[in-house]
């Protein structure tokens, strides 16, 4: 079920609910805009950036969480960036970068990390082997 809901200064325009999965091809990203809301899964095969909010799962090959972006859910990827906020399992292959705006609250399995100064991370933190 994804859930779509558009927003001008604070009120919504218009709100929509869709009964469907979002999926994307090697060529393509998805970008999911400031004042989009997400509820659902999304598979894709690229990179999925998140300026909005996503209450769901994603699995991808790289997630981009912007300053205002904010996700919670669960979330598979080769690498992650956070300057929003995510919630959440979190299964990273490679790297996890959280910048100095960024937070990370859950159960965390990463291959390598960086985390700048400022940046937050809490809850179960399990490096791969």
């Amino acid at each position: 079920m994804i859930g779509l809901h558009f927003l001008k200064a604070g009120k919504y325009w218009h709100s929509m609910r869709y009964s469907f999965s979002i999926s994307t091809n090697l060529s393509s990203s998805l970008l999911i805009g400031e004042s989009v809301i997400i509820t659902g899964t999304i598979k894709a095969e690229n990179e999925v950036t998140v300026q909005g909010s996503v209450d769901g799962d994603i699995d991808c090959l790289s997630i981009l969480v912007t300053k205002t972006g904010n996700i919670k859910g669960k979330l598979k990827a080769e690498n992650i960036k956070v300057e929003g906020k995510i919630e959440g399992e979190i299964n990273i292959n490679n790297l996890l970068h959280i910048r100095s705006s960024g937070s990370v609250n859950g159960k965390v399995f990463y291959g390598n990390i960086q985390i700048e100064e400022g940046g937050k991370l809490l809850g179960e933190i399990n490096q791969r082997d």
